[in-house]
């Protein structure tokens, strides 16, 4: 069987690899891993939530897809550094919600980016009717033995419109 990658999870990526932090362009995979390799950190995964899907009319289909982004920091970086500089967790928030010293999302940060090019493609789009939902925490050990992460999680809803598949040729 061949390897899938859902189209939707691919638009997202392409966009975030395109408009998204710097660091981790390249560095989006599909699906949430248990276990990753700790040198490849930091990493993002790009992975379906829940999907809503129904007619709107007798002849077209409309699909509300939560969307749930995992960005994941090496911790172990902050070992022995003190207090004062906890930066794999401002790392972390920097990727997802940074901001300017104006207080506004930097445009290159992963909700930034989702807000400046909601627009996916032709009947492909995020869903900015609705929030989008951020929570921070840290993984000891589970995604695998021996490695610590600070984590952020994004939550979005993507929508499509296209005709049933019985209709289009």
């Amino acid at each position: 069987m061949a390897r899938y990658e859902d189209p939707v999870l691919v638009a997202i990526r392409t966009m975030l690899n395109e408009h998204g932090p710097k660091e981790l362009k390249n560095s989006y995979g599909l699906g949430d891993p248990l276990v990753v390799n700790q040198s490849a950190l930091p990493m993002a995964f790009i992975s379906f939530d829940a999907q809503d899907i129904g007619d709107v009319t007798n002849a077209e289909i409309q699909s509300d897809m939560r969307v749930v982004i995992n960005v994941v920091y090496d911790l172990k970086r902050d070992f022995g550094q003190g207090m004062s500089n906890v930066e794999s967790h401002m790392s972390v928030v920097d990727f997802i919600t940074g901001r300017n010293p104006d207080y506004t999302l930097k445009v290159d940060s992963i909700l930034g980016a989702i807000m400046a090019h909601e627009d996916l493609d032709n009947g492909l789009w995020i869903n900015l009717d609705t929030l989008s939902e951020v929570d921070y925490g840290v993984g000891l050990e589970k995604r695998g033995p021996g490695i610590y992460t600070a984590e952020g999680i994004v939550r979005f809803t993507v929508k499509n419109h296209q005709l049933r598949p019985d209709l289009v040729q």
